[in-house]
């Protein structure tokens, strides 16, 4: 992953050059080449006529339903004779006209000849001398500059969008190269805290099965610490293995419109043995009307019991919990009575693997979050006489 940025911007500007080469390619050489087969097959159609054509005027002046679409453009001029006076003629046409006298180029082969703009594909004729009139000789030409002149100002095109491009390139492959660097350390960073919270409990079970097996440590109490240190990873894992499935929408959503309140009285229930233990009091202050959200009652249930179950944890005396429904949302505060979070750590305590309890796997508010952001939701923490967690979620009218 070393030179990411670069190797990216290198690898998509490359692409890019190949695009535009193989454009440059067809329009500097495919199309004059195009244009010229095209203007050779226009001259050979109308090159059967028995009369001479009038200069500067299309060769084929009937109307074909068939001919070639160079057609129009094909041009008559007679090498000698008055049929194609000079005062008629284009600077270009007059050079075109020298340049067959002079250099005689053989007849019946096609020709091409450049000067200035102009491009001439041209063949040469000669008639032979009868009984009514004189040898003469003229030709038959298509001038395809005009095009090819089109052909430079796209090179001109080419070359400023590709400058263009070219920076947006650059600015794009180190946008890129830099989110796949931090997707690539925070990997990183995931495999080596999964490593760490699955090896500490690991090494904790293999302790103390070679206590109980050298008989330096009691069975009963040993087998305690295992027991405990095997759920630990067990909720390690299932809680990893939910998240992953909720980042990659591997988990089918069964969204139907349910009771908040009922929800965390069902949550309330399934903590009841924790409460008991812990002598603490739960004060809630629910709306008197039900409170409807479109949500998955088991993710969502999931989410409120992993900050129930934090609030007890903390708690000294008691919890609050407020379900109140605001400006067309289900808000849901939950507070307990604990010291608080520190507040230089506030700003992670939703990150994956961090937790201020001792064996905590630091998954659980990380997912939390998680369900809460597929509802379309928000969640805070603060401190305000303990850890107060806020939670907004969409509601429906009532």
């Amino acid at each position: 992953m070393k030179h990411i940025k670069r190797k990216i911007t290198l690898s998509v500007l490359g692409t890019m050059l190949l695009v535009f080469a193989s454009l440059l390619a067809a329009v500097n050489i495919f199309i004059p080449q195009y244009l010229t087969a095209e203007a050779k097959k226009a001259i050979l159609s109308e090159d059967d006529r028995s009369e001479p054509i009038p200069f500067a005027v299309a060769a084929n002046g009937t109307d074909k339903t068939d001919e070639h679409f160079l057609a129009p453009s094909v041009r008559y001029l007679e090498i000698e004779g008055e049929l194609s006076p000079a005062e008629h003629l284009s600077k270009a046409e007059l050079r075109l006209k020298d340049y067959c006298r002079n250099e005689k180029p053989y007849a019946d082969e096609f020709h091409t000849f450049k000067i200035g703009g102009s491009r001439f594909v041209f063949r040469l004729t000669q008639v032979e001398a009868d009984e009514y009139e004189q040898a003469y000789s003229y030709i038959l030409y298509v001038d395809v500059g005009a095009v090819m002149q089109y052909a430079s100002y796209l090179n001109a095109v080419f070359f400023a969008v590709l400058a263009v491009l070219t920076v947006l390139v650059c600015i794009f492959g180190r946008k890129l190269g830099g989110y796949v660097e931090r997707a690539h350390e925070s990997q990183k960073w995931f495999f080596q805290n999964v490593s760490h919270e699955l090896k500490t409990p690991m090494m904790a079970v293999q302790g103390c099965a070679e206590g109980i097996h050298t008989g330096v440590l009691d069975p009963v109490e040993a087998s305690g610490v295992i027991l405990e240190e095997n759920e630990r990873m067990s909720t390690l894992i299932e809680e990893l293995l939910a998240l992953s499935k909720l980042e990659s929408g591997q988990i089918k959503q069964d969204f139907h419109s349910s009771d908040v309140r009922e929800l965390l009285y069902d949550c309330l229930r399934n903590t009841e043995a924790l409460i008991n233990q812990k002598k603490l009091r739960i004060i809630l202050h629910f709306d008197s009307s039900p409170i409807l959200v479109s949500c998955d009652e088991i993710q969502l249930c999931r989410a409120f019991a992993n900050i129930i179950t934090n609030a007890l944890r903390y708690a000294k005396e008691k919890i609050e919990i407020e379900c109140t429904q605001k400006k067309g949302n289900a808000v849901i505060r939950i507070r307990d009575d604990g010291e608080g979070i520190a507040s230089e750590l506030l700003p992670h305590i939703f990150d994956r693997f961090f937790s201020t309890r001792e064996g905590g796997t630091g998954i659980g508010l990380a997912l939390t979050r998680e369900i809460i952001s597929l509802h379309k939701g928000t969640i805070k923490v603060e401190n305000n006489g303990g850890t107060v967690f806020e939670i907004s979620l969409p509601a429906k009218n009532r």
